[in-house]
């Protein structure tokens, strides 16, 4: 798996082809995709046909995908990759995870509502869906499976009990949200962790308030980025690099789209490392606002001040 992956979520439907097009030009080959962010048939499109223009070989691109909320049965999760792998015409996806823990009521479009506004939650047991993502993993439908968004309780329910192992957890982790336990636990079960929101995405105000502390602001990590003549986000990712994990970044402009691969030629220093872990805030950016707080599956204790 390529240690920079591009990030999908936020990219709007109008330029969502271009913006993928263009970071595989400038040279990304981790595209990381969802059925959630609601742009996948343009992005699909735009990689099938470039790989294609460029004459580059399925196994030179590495494609990860989500399995969405209302397709956590084992029979609309194994539909969803069908689907993923006819629209990429590919016999196989390098990696899929399941996007959420919980699960929303199947048949009823992306985002089931209530007559209250509220979610209609499905009981399906992410387990069931995790036998999806193991028998696509045995017949070669998918190479690699895993996470996003669990806490250390489910993942490792998946772990112990799963007939499959997880190779991946998609994680929020930045210099305010370390999460060094995850990180820890993960590494002790080569499960790989590919590091999202690591700039804590301070250009939306999804998930965020704007009173919210912002990494890019950080006198500390504006202090590193001077010292290497490198900008705050490539300094955010090469300290993921430096964790030895994957970093997912975005970003809308082409400028920097290609200014936050060039990281390949600086290192953190140790010291360095030390004072962005120590700016740890135990602050998560990622807290649903969707109404989900009372799913059996909820990964995170619920908190009234991020609602």
């Amino acid at each position: 798996m390529p240690v920079i992956g591009y990030g999908t979520w936020q990219i709007p439907k109008s330029t969502a082809a271009e913006q993928v097009r263009e970071a595989l030009e400038f040279g990304y080959r981790h595209i990381d995709m969802a059925h959630g962010f609601n742009n996948t048939t343009e992005i699909f499109e735009s990689i099938r046909d470039w790989m294609k223009v460029r004459k580059f070989q399925r196994d030179e691109i590495f494609l990860s995908a989500k399995i969405w909320n209302t397709h956590h049965s084992k029979a609309k999760a194994t539909e969803q990759i069908d689907e993923m792998l006819q629209m990429l015409d590919t016999p196989y996806m390098d990696l899929i995870v399941i996007h959420w823990p919980y699960g929303w009521a199947e048949d009823d479009g992306m985002f089931p509502r209530g007559n209250d506004g509220k979610p209609i939650f499905s009981n399906i047991d992410y387990m069931e869906t995790w036998e999806a993502l193991e028998e696509a993993h045995q017949t070669g439908k998918v190479r690699s499976i895993g996470v996003a968004n669990f806490n250390l309780s489910q993942l490792d329910r998946i772990y112990t009990k799963g007939t499959v192992k997880p190779s991946v957890l998609q994680a929020e982790i930045n210099p305010y949200f370390t999460q060094k336990d995850v990180i820890n636990y993960c590494k002790a079960r080569n499960i790989m962790i590919t590091a999202m929101m690591i700039t804590g995405n301070p250009g939306s105000t999804f998930y965020r308030k704007y009173e919210d502390p912002n990494l890019l602001f950080d006198e500390t990590l504006i202090s590193i980025a001077k010292n290497h003549g490198k900008t705050v986000t490539q300094v955010l990712i090469r300290w993921i690099l430096d964790l030895g994990l994957v970093a997912l970044i975005k970003s809308n402009e082409n400028k920097r789209i290609r200014q936050n691969f060039n990281v390949f030629k600086f290192k953190l220093t140790p010291e360095q490392i030390e004072r962005i872990d120590s700016l740890n805030k135990n602050f998560r950016i990622l807290w649903p606002i969707l109404g989900n707080y009372n799913h059996p599956h909820f990964p995170w204790p619920y908190k009234a001040d991020r609602s």
